[in-house]
């Protein structure tokens, strides 16, 4: 590469980087008409240093520790380089534009940090860094902000070492690199469909999870609770709703019953933002919460549950997945309201379809990105209350029996406008949560 081909670009706007492909650089298309297309290939140490200068991990729902995971990709990196490209997926890059030039590179950028960026690889992405600074500098970081910010202060001096001992360094690193297509409407199309991607290519981890509680019991009362539901609560099996999707609502509840002091106190809690972003956590909080033996009892292998109160908590899902069908549903209208059409928001689509949890039969108009409204329906637990006398947790009133055109919804649609309409910085914001809880507080 040239000098120039090293620097970074401005490219429609955008603040680029054009890399080095060692395979191909071709660019694939969906068959399905979907406008996104991908590039498969692998980049050299080299490339993956001024790679990760500019990237970033924020798109990913996860951040990267140390852990049997990242360990383990240290020691094949250690031990035999050479099978690196056979035994890893890699890392897969989100960017917004992507050009293919001549010898085997492509300019993308990575400017917008909410749809730009490493979107699945993040173990991966953190060891190789923790690999190569600990051979360059011998530091081991245990976090990965700490390795990502010495690695953009010292980004220069990285690059100089690196030149140095090069020849240390022989292993290749998959990448895979989604970007819209050229076709009219691409990017919106990207908008739309990455935040589902990048969740169904986290999953990994939380899936096995959701395979183990499936399998040693801690999803039974919810499954009778849900029986007409079609949830998929075993790998492999039919259905239309993930049971990440279902219990992460269902750490709601559970959210209420330990803020009133009524969980065991040793364990860890949740922030209501990862019931938007990182389902994982949410599972993880779940089953840790039904493995106390506190909560549950074992029975041959399985956990029961045995704990009262938190069987009330849990009844109260099926009116969480049916109030989230109807946000879903009359959000645009309360939005609509008094603040303009909601329809030419560019993260909003006018096209029928279903509502998440099919619980409306009725087709909804709008089809835009759930974090709208995710902050309202975490501001549920202000509708909760425990009754002593019962010993149960129940609503103080029934959120399907609200009637949104009689709350105030301003200074929450005023906060979305504050944060450019964009859905995820929408569904990541604390101040969002605390608006919805008020606008609850005041139904009473």
């Amino acid at each position: 590469q040239t000098k120039e081909n090293e620097k970074s670009w401005c490219f429609k706007g955008w603040e680029t980087l054009v890399i080095k492909l060692e395979h191909s650089n071709l660019l694939q298309h969906s068959r399905e008409g979907v406008k996104i297309q991908k590039i498969v290939s692998s980049i050299s140490p080299l490339t993956f240093i001024k790679l990760l200068f500019k990237a970033d991990t924020k798109v990913n729902p996860r951040t990267a520790t140390v852990n049997p995971i990242t360990k383990s990709i240290y020691e094949t990196l250690d031990k035999s380089p050479e099978l690196f490209w056979y035994k890893t997926k890699g890392i897969l890059l989100s960017t917004e534009e992507c050009e293919i030039l001549d010898r085997g590179r492509v300019r993308i950028s990575l400017d917008n940090a909410d749809y730009e960026g490493i979107m699945d690889g993040g173990h991966n992405t953190f060891a190789i860094a923790r690999f190569i600074i600990d051979k360059l500098y011998g530091i081991s970081f245990k976090t990965w902000d700490e390795c990502k910010k010495f690695w953009d202060e010292n980004y220069d001096n990285v690059l100089e070492r690196f030149e140095q001992v090069k020849e240390q360094f022989k292993f290749s690193i998959p990448i895979e690199i989604l970007s819209p297509s050229d076709e009219i409407g691409a990017l919106d199309e990207f908008y739309d469909y990455i935040s589902e991607i990048c969740s169904a290519r986290n999953n990994n981890v939380q899936l096995r999870e959701t395979a183990k509680g499936n399998q040693v019991g801690y999803y039974e009362y919810l499954k009778d609770k849900l029986y007409d539901y079609k949830i998929i609560w075993k790998t492999g099996s039919i259905g239309k709703i993930k049971a990440e999707d279902v219990i992460s609502l269902a750490t709601l509840p559970l959210l209420f019953l330990q803020d009133k002091g009524l969980l065991p106190q040793d364990i860890k809690t949740l922030n209501k933002i990862s019931i938007y972003s990182q389902k994982s956590k949410c599972v993880d909080y779940f089953n840790e919460v039904l493995a106390h033996s506190a909560v549950s009892e074992g029975e041959k292998g399985k956990y029961i549950l045995k704990n009262e109160i938190v069987k009330s908590a849990l009844d109260l899902v099926e009116d969480i997945i049916k109030f989230y069908d109807k946000l879903y549903f009359e959000f645009p209208d309360l939005y609509g309201t008094s603040h303009g059409k909601f329809g030419r928001i560019g993260e909003v689509k006018i096209k029928d379809n279903d509502v998440p949890f099919g619980t409306i039969e009725e087709k909804a108009k709008y089809q835009y990105p759930h974090g709208y409204f995710y902050p309202l329906l975490c501001g549920l637990t202000n509708l909760m209350k425990y009754d002593e006398h019962e010993q149960k947790v129940v609503w103080k009133i029934n959120p399907m029996m609200l009637n949104f055109e009689q709350l105030d919804f301003s200074q929450y649609i005023a906060l979305i406008k504050m944060l450019n309409y964009d859905p995820q910085k929408v569904g990541k914001t604390q101040p969002m949560y605390r608006e919805a809880e008020n606008i609850f507080d005041k139904v009473m």
